[in-house]
């Protein structure tokens, strides 16, 4: 068999994340997380698993932190032609809760079911035009009507952004609780 294939270096990874990453950097700034942990994945059904899943590697899932994550194909491009963002919020019981499976090279890797994963949102979140009247809490950035193209003033912005920061957060939370919720509930 050929493998048709192309193997990506290490640097060419790194600078296909880096664009990837590029994309949702504006809404990582606008949260305070400018340093997230973004890190592309595949979505995939394992074999023997009814579901999509997606795998970290122990030292990902080791450093005790949020992970914001893009479906990707093994190119590193994306799959979504939305772009959507997801949230793989810290499970200090990661160990436990998530199988481990062994690659034929000798990696573990823990699977997570994509249900237990927040989506964030995505391009046309991200491009919407809002009224002067009405704050989507995705949209924290200077509001922009489809008259006026140029940004408002907002002399509250910097404690605007705080609250909404604090709000997505809170929504964020009740999400992923929900999400854990249901898989607890289903899996009876």
């Amino acid at each position: 068999m050929i493998n048709t294939k192309k193997t990506i270096t290490s640097r060419e990874r790194g600078d296909l994340i880096s664009e990837l990453r590029s994309e949702h950097q504006p809404y990582f700034d606008r949260i305070g997380k400018s340093n997230a942990i973004f890190i592309p994945k595949m979505a995939y059904i394992p074999s023997g698993k009814d579901e999509l899943h997606i795998s970290f590697f122990e030292s990902e899932l080791k450093k005790e932190c949020d992970i914001y994550t893009e479906f990707v194909n093994i190119q590193y491009i994306s799959e979504d032609p939305k772009r959507t963002l997801y949230l793989v919020r810290y499970n200090p019981f990661w160990k436990e809760e998530y199988e481990v499976i062994t690659s034929k090279s000798g990696y573990e890797r823990h699977f997570i079911p994509v249900n237990e994963i927040v989506p964030l949102n995505n391009m046309s979140d991200r491009f919407k035009i809002e009224s002067k009247s009405y704050i989507n809490p995705d949209e924290v950035t200077p509001i922009v009507t489809a008259i006026d193209t140029e940004p408002i003033a907002d002399i509250n912005k910097e404690k605007e952004d705080t609250d909404l920061t604090k709000v997505i957060r809170a929504l964020e939370d009740i999400n992923y609780t929900l999400q854990k919720l249901t898989h607890i509930i289903r899996n009876k």
